[in-house]
């Protein structure tokens, strides 16, 4: 056999000619029947200069895929066309191959898959090539998403600008741009509107009265971060529960509080309203977004070690970020029994991200998630007024390190 083939497995040349069907134009039907070729060669075919050859008839081909004989012949053509299979039938037109001691062919006619073993470099390469194209492709539809539901969301908090923000978010959708481009004229859209509003922007004043005495100290190595705070925490938070801490009584204890809380609540027509955690939740999120909390927070994403891409991912970091912080486990599972623990992970992570750009302005982190948390509770919060500021700073800073 000729030894200029070069080598490689079967399983490697499997592998990048179902990659590469796509871009050779091969559809689901002789997908089918390249698959079926490449699974009826021997392994060692492929390997020491061999040639795998598959001896097969259209007839029995047919049988095995259960399509006709015809359609058989046009995907074997197909395949031929694409560079990858070549005719190397008798002169009967016959198909079978005869193989030496070792189980080497020594003589054979059938398909021949020797060109995709020539081509194999170069398949590689264009399969690399598609595949990047396809990720910038799926990253770029993913930012007008992100983009488009932020913009959405500062449509619902600031209504009386939303018929213009949405004619132009419009606008671009109607260009029919590539999808690259349409990314970045939504991205720059949704800039443009953060700091608008950023204008209008007044900080919550929140107070930290009431927490424990605990002076954060905020690490952007999540890690350290987490080992120095749970020492910090466990030596100076000053709760009753922490000395003995006993899940049943602190459950209790939050549900007194919320009791008192609903209690306390305001009066609509001579009757107390009392809201559920899911009311409560639904109404701090009303006006946030996935995407903005994690526009709005990328030191907090950094030191949580988290994107923050769904509600879940971010609660599952409320744990790490509360210790970041100085809130204890039990302020964290309180305001998760009071406000579910979505809302108290968006309250979490805005915190967080405070307290690392401005230490000195927030002396008590955990009394400032606590503020938050009763706000959300009285219905006073506007979380999304806090993260529209926060993520046009960091748009700023971003704009700056870039300069």
């Amino acid at each position: 056999m000729a030894n200029d083939v070069p080598e490689a497995s079967k399983a490697e040349v499997a592998i990048v000619l179902k990659k590469a069907a796509p871009i050779l134009g091969i559809d689901g039907s002789t997908y089918h029947i390249m698959d079926i070729l490449i699974g009826l060669s021997r392994a060692d075919d492929w390997k020491g200069g061999n040639r795998p050859i598959v001896a097969i008839s259209n007839a029995k081909l047919a049988e095995y895929t259960a399509r006709s004989e015809r359609q058989v012949t046009r995907c074997i053509k197909r395949l031929v066309e694409a560079g990858i299979v070549a005719y190397r039938d008798s002169p009967t037109g016959r198909r079978f191959v005869y193989r030496d001691k070792e189980g080497d062919i020594s003589k054979g006619y059938g398909l021949d898959f020797t060109p995709a073993l020539v081509r194999l470099k170069e398949l590689k390469g264009l399969v690399d090539d598609f595949q990047s194209r396809l990720n910038n492709e799926q990253e770029a539809r993913r930012a007008v998403t992100r983009a488009s539901r932020a913009i959405v969301d500062a449509c619902d908090a600031y209504p009386d600008q939303a018929r213009m923000w949405m004619a132009e978010l419009t606008r671009i959708r109607e260009l029919r741009l590539s999808v690259e481009g349409e990314a970045e004229a939504v991205e720059a859209l949704h800039a443009r509107i953060i700091i608008e509003v950023t204008e209008e922007y007044v900080p919550d004043n929140l107070s930290g009265e009431g927490d424990m005495s605990v002076t954060p100290n905020i690490n952007t190595t999540p890690q350290n971060s987490i080992e120095s705070k749970d020492e910090r925490t466990r030596s100076n938070e000053r709760e009753d529960s922490t000395q003995a801490y006993d899940r049943s009584a602190l459950d209790a204890s939050a549900e007194r509080k919320s009791a008192l809380i609903r209690a306390a609540a305001p009066r609509h027509g001579g009757k107390n309203v009392q809201l559920s955690i899911e009311e409560i939740q639904s109404q701090a999120l009303s006006s946030v977004s996935v995407g903005l909390l994690r526009s709005a927070c990328p030191q907090a994403c950094e030191m949580a070690g988290s994107e923050f891409r769904t509600w879940p991912e971010l609660a599952a970091a409320g744990p790490t970020m509360r210790v970041m912080i100085g809130l204890s486990e039990a302020g964290w599972v309180e305001g998760v029994n009071r406000v579910g623990r979505f809302a108290a992970a968006a309250i979490l992570a805005t915190v967080l991200e405070k307290s690392a750009r401005s230490p000195e302005q927030i002396s008590s982190p955990g009394g400032y998630f606590r503020a938050m948390v009763d706000r959300a509770v009285e219905g006073s919060l506007h979380l999304e007024k806090s993260l529209f500021g926060l993520a046009d700073g960091a748009l700023k800073r971003g704009a700056g390190a870039s300069s």
